[in-house]
């Protein structure tokens, strides 16, 4: 290749556009007649040209390019990375294999932000609807299905969207008939990646035939008020619970084998898997037909969980001390703090300000809100202690700050009774913490957010499917608790997908991973249930065959921390079944 210093400058120049071009001769000296023309010869068939965006080839009417055979008009190329979807290797087991596994007879419901029912990847061939139902909780109507009773907003079944998507296409409102949008997009993003029909080929999902069932989740508005400055939307247990409840009932009364999409997540918690909502999941999952995936959370390197153990001088009297820092952002005005202690331990704290002030230790009392207000920074605290929890057994410490000034915030924590002496501290999700606001010596493990910590969950780490390298935001277990915390990691990495207004968008997280295994639970559920090889499928039948699909790296020891027992392949379920 002969180098042309000159036209190399032009490709930093945004006032030039390159074309590749087929020549015959002496093309060099043909464009260096021309001015604004400059050429970089490739071989002796194909050259670079280019141009000032004012000007073009024309090989057709200018006898200056006599030599020019060909111009191969621009085209934009990208990396082209692997998808996720393709790096489960999910594909394998659609039409063109002899298992035919498309999701077809099941249901995968959706607890997100709701769908663009009017994209078509969300319709058959027919043109008809694939979504059973929406619960949309955020409307308020009288306007709704009575045959599926919910507490709050409005319910719309199959006949009544198949009626907006005919007034859509008969360009009518939709929205008068069917007034559900998805407006953050997430919703409709992660059922493209589960089951988008395949219209466009791009963007066929792993269960391209699998039924929906969607709640659209209200919004906690007292909280986001609480929040102000948070970048992400706020749910209450309260919605999650009654969505979830309403799906159990509705998977009843339909006799189809139900997956539940759970791409929520919280950092509060003890992280055992033994919460409320973890407990009441677990009784969901018990019954055949039903299981519920989530991802680990991308808060690995948010820096929102620290963790220690106090030292015990003496039998169960005394104990050393411990510190935790906590760098607030300016953007940080209010801010939650969990501090757990593992049965049975028992802790106290005090708490020092960015300007050394101390509440002193503040007492270990059931029952009661302690209240501070610190003199220079104006930052008031409220402190309460739950020893036992009543639901994990375990000390919890809840601290809420108002009014936070920047700076580094000290808790320092006193062993009351201890034995093993251990506790665990977690911020809110990244989103409610804003800014840089964080931990500072955080613990990367620990951090799967809840219920994800359930044994009863498909619980599915993030990997990049580019490199088999696990991402830095991916949730990771505890060092000593994590056996079947994690099953496996899928890919979730830039995945193309459906977006409201039938627009496309690239999505990354755990979300993503979470979404692809969805896809592939729908496909277990047809092969098991509706096909008749494993009619009595539950949760954890379909976790022990995802774990028969992973594949280990070489070096890695599973299952781990990281990704459980390794990255999920879909032909490798089938091909170990036995």
């Amino acid at each position: 290749m002969k180098k042309n210093i000159e036209a190399e400058k032009i490709y930093h120049d945004i006032n030039y556009d390159n074309y590749i071009v087929q020549y015959q001769g002496d093309i060099e000296s043909e464009i260096a007649k021309r001015p604004d023309y400059y050429v970089v010869i490739i071989n002796n068939k194909y050259a670079i040209v280019s141009v000032k965006k004012d000007l073009e080839i024309n090989i057709s009417e200018d006898a200056y390019f006599n030599s020019i055979v060909y111009v191969n008009q621009a085209i934009m190329y990208t990396l082209q990375e692997i998808s996720p979807i393709e790096a489960s290797q999910a594909s394998f087991l659609q039409i063109e294999s002899s298992l035919n596994l498309t999701g077809k007879g099941v249901n995968v419901a959706i607890i997100d932000s709701g769908i663009d029912y009017l994209n078509e990847e969300f319709m058959n061939m027919s043109g008809e609807t694939r979504i059973e139902c929406i619960w949309d909780q955020t409307i308020i109507t009288t306007d709704t299905d009575e045959s599926y009773p919910v507490p709050f907003g409005a319910i719309y079944k199959k006949d009544k969207i198949n009626d907006a998507i005919k007034a859509s296409k008969e360009g009518n409102s939709p929205y008068e008939v069917v007034p559900s949008r998805d407006e953050i997009g997430h919703g409709t993003n992660m059922s493209g990646i589960i089951g988008a029909t395949g219209k466009n080929p791009a963007l066929k999902g792993v269960a391209p035939d699998c039924d929906f069932v969607i709640v659209k989740l209200i919004e906690d508005i007292s909280w986001e008020a609480q929040f102000k400055d948070t970048a992400v939307p706020v749910f209450n247990v309260t919605a999650i619970f009654a969505a979830l409840q309403f799906l159990y009932e509705y998977a009843s009364t339909n006799y189809k084998p139900m997956v539940i999409y759970f791409p929520l997540g919280t950092s509060l918690g003890n992280h055992k898997g033994n919460g409320l909502l973890e407990e009441f999941i677990e009784s969901i999952s018990s019954s055949g037909g039903i299981v519920v995936v989530a991802g680990t959370g991308n808060q690995r390197d948010a820096g929102g969980h620290a963790s220690g153990i106090l030292s015990k001088v003496s039998g169960i009297e005394a104990a050393g001390a411990g510190v935790i820092e906590i760098e607030v952002s300016p953007e940080q005005k209010n801010l939650w703090v969990e501090i757990w202690a593992d049965l049975p331990n028992i802790i106290s704290i005090q708490l020092i300000s960015p300007s050394g002030e101390d509440t002193g230790m503040i007492p270990n009392i059931i029952n009661y809100t302690y209240e501070y207000t610190f003199i220079f920074e104006k930052t008031s605290v409220r402190i309460n202690y739950y020893f036992p929890e009543e639901n994990t057994g375990d000390e919890l410490i809840r601290i809420r700050f108002y009014d936070l000034q920047p700076g580094l915030f000290r808790i320092r924590i006193t062993g009351n009774y201890i034995l093993s002496g251990k506790y665990n501290a977690w911020l809110p999700q990244r989103g409610i913490t804003v800014g840089n606001t964080r931990f500072s010596f955080p613990d990367p493990f620990g951090t799967i957010t809840n219920p994800a910590n359930s044994t009863y969950i498909v619980t599915i780490a993030a990997y990049n499917q580019n490199n088999n390298n696990i991402v830095n935001y991916s949730g990771m277990a505890s060092l000593d608790a994590f056996v079947d915390r994690i099953d496996v990691a899928a890919g979730g990495v830039n995945a193309l997908t459906v977006a409201p207004d039938n627009k496309t968008a690239l999505v990354n997280g755990t979300s993503v991973s979470a979404a692809v295994v969805s896809g592939v639970c729908a496909m277990l559920f047809q092969w098991g249930v509706i096909d008749g090889n494993d009619k009595y499928i539950y949760s954890q039948t379909i976790k022990a065959y995802l774990v028969k699909g992973a594949i280990s790296r070489p070096g890695d020891i599973a299952p781990n921390p990281y990704w459980g027992y390794g990255i999920l392949n879909v032909p490798a379920i089938f091909e170990n079944m036995l």
